[in-house]
């Protein structure tokens, strides 16, 4: 199967400015129509509530993608040589855990196979803990996605799917969920990136909000 691995850098901007591993790409415009039923939900008195504004910015996609990169590394549709799957990462505003808008991620599962996701630089020296609500239209039996997550020193060739923890199932609720991960043994400027993995022969849509870096006390 031919995968290709994308970057692209949004710097402040939704337009594109790829600095792609194999070339340019946006985007892809052909995104299913979203709900409107998703509505804030914020409050769990047993999430950590002490993020570091230094350490990451626009943790609620609120300035839109401001501070974060689309990167993906994607397999072509199957029986061609060239068009990756159809995917896009968007910011939403039918539903959020945190503030008034949400990132959307989505990838047509024909291959069963591709992960999309966000990224940007940070210092975590003083992190204890990151964590990020995820949300599912459904809680399911079968595994169709997965949250996708990496802490640490970027490759130099970029990320790729392998480079992610991915042991956490998104099917395994509905509605909001906080997933929490721990970097307590990295220091320095390191990279947080946060996405999506599909696994599953189907349109995968979800939705991500409310990153939160937990400082050491």
């Amino acid at each position: 199967m031919h995968r290709r691995k994308y970057l692209i850098d949004l710097g402040g901007a939704l337009t594109a400015g790829a600095a792609g591993y194999l070339g340019s790409d946006s985007t892809s415009d052909d995104d299913p129509e979203d709900d409107s039923d998703g509505s804030a939900n914020s409050s769990d008195p047993n999430t950590p509530q002490n993020p570091s504004e230094d350490a990451l910015q626009n943790t609620s996609f609120e300035e839109d993608l401001t501070e974060w990169t689309v990167g993906k590394d994607l397999p072509t549709v199957p029986g061609e040589s060239s068009d990756l799957v159809e995917h896009s990462a968007s910011v939403a505003s039918q539903r959020a855990s945190d503030g008034d808008k949400s990132l959307g991620l989505y990838i047509k599962g024909v291959a069963d196979d591709g992960t999309i996701w966000v990224e940007q630089t940070m210092d975590g020296t003083v992190v204890e803990q990151v964590t990020v609500d995820v949300y599912s239209e459904m809680n399911s039996a079968n595994r169709m996605s997965e949250v996708a997550f990496f802490a640490g020193a970027k490759p130099d060739d970029g990320l790729s799917e392998a480079d992610f923890n991915r042991d956490n199932d998104i099917e395994d609720h509905s509605g909001w969920k906080t997933y929490s991960y721990s970097v307590s043994e990295l220091s320095g400027e390191i990279t947080l990136a946060i996405g999506m993995n599909v696994v599953w022969e189907n349109d995968i849509k979800r939705f991500f909000d409310n990153v939160t870096v937990v400082e050491e006390e």
